[in-house]
């Protein structure tokens, strides 16, 4: 059975430099499970391994789409597996390195289902959601009266996905969750060695503080200017990163007080470690 080794944890506990250490003393190649590291341009946001660390240790999965680019765990999955293959076919040991929920859950588990959504189901969903909450609701209703039973009605963002799944592949939500749960995990079955890396919250703050100056020492705000320019175009996930969204807002409003930002920086990317934590105890049974 093929093997992997997982350095996981919440942000700043030392997943990098713990993921080539480890991959010096094996001879291993890494595979980013980061969710805004995939994106071109937003290097120092997202702690990125700098081109030193990617000359130490060879990494896979960054800079793979454009922020504005539609991309989802499915291509993350496809992505990881092609590089999987390939440095096991060279007879190299891998380290996945990363925490971004679904993308780390892929790792463990089917996490996303075969359904392609044409570009017509997209616009019909895309009008409805126009419309507000209960025409997306009542459009799914019609395809699926179980579908309360399934999915958060209340919740546009799932009720669109359940929508465009439902219309696309012709099944109602419990089809398609029964077939789904028979679906096999993305990169096959796998040994796992994990790493999870937890600091208390002491260390965490003080991790998060000095990140957040030196990203910002060291040109967050340049990467944010560039990403204002393509705001409207940039997909969900880019958009909202943590670091990124609060400098955008800094530039857009004209202010000038670099402390203000740094901290609102460091308080969101402690509310995303509260969220990481739940995520890794409920999902994968890490704490």
């Amino acid at each position: 059975m093929r093997k992997v080794a997982i350095v996981t944890g919440p942000t700043c506990s030392g997943k990098t430099a713990k993921a080539i250490s480890l991959a010096l003393e094996r001879g291993a190649e890494i595979i980013s499970c980061d969710s805004v590291q995939i994106y071109r341009g937003m290097d120092v946001g997202s702690a990125k391994a700098s081109r030193r660390e990617r000359q130490i240790a060879a990494h896979h999965l960054l800079d793979v789409a454009e922020p504005t680019e539609p991309f989802d765990v499915a291509q993350y999955a496809k992505l990881a597996k092609r590089a999987l293959d390939d440095i096991f076919r060279r007879g190299k040991a891998v380290i996945v390195a990363g925490g971004s929920g679904f993308y780390l859950k892929a790792w463990f588990c089917a996490v996303a289902d075969d359904v392609e959504i044409p570009q017509g189901v997209r616009e019909f969903a895309d009008k409805a959601e126009a419309c507000g909450r209960q025409t997306l609701a009542d459009e799914l209703l019609k395809l699926d009266p179980d579908a309360g039973n399934f999915a958060d009605l209340r919740n546009p963002r799932r009720t669109k996905n359940a929508l465009m799944r439902c219309m696309a592949s012709g099944l109602t939500l419990k089809e398609l969750r029964d077939k789904f749960s028979k679906k096999a995990p993305p990169f096959g079955e796998l040994e796992r060695e994990i790493f999870f890396l937890n600091p208390d919250d002491e260390t965490l703050k003080k991790n998060i503080s000095l990140r957040t100056r030196l990203m910002l020492e060291n040109g967050l705000l340049d990467e944010a200017e560039k990403l204002l320019k393509i705001r409207d175009r940039l997909n969900p996930s880019a958009a909202s990163a943590i670091g990124y969204k609060e400098a955008m807002d800094f530039i857009e409003s004209g202010k000038s007080d670099m402390s203000e930002l740094a901290n609102q920086i460091c308080r969101n990317t402690f509310k995303l470690v509260k969220k990481q934590r739940k995520f890794f105890k409920s999902q994968l049974g890490l704490h």
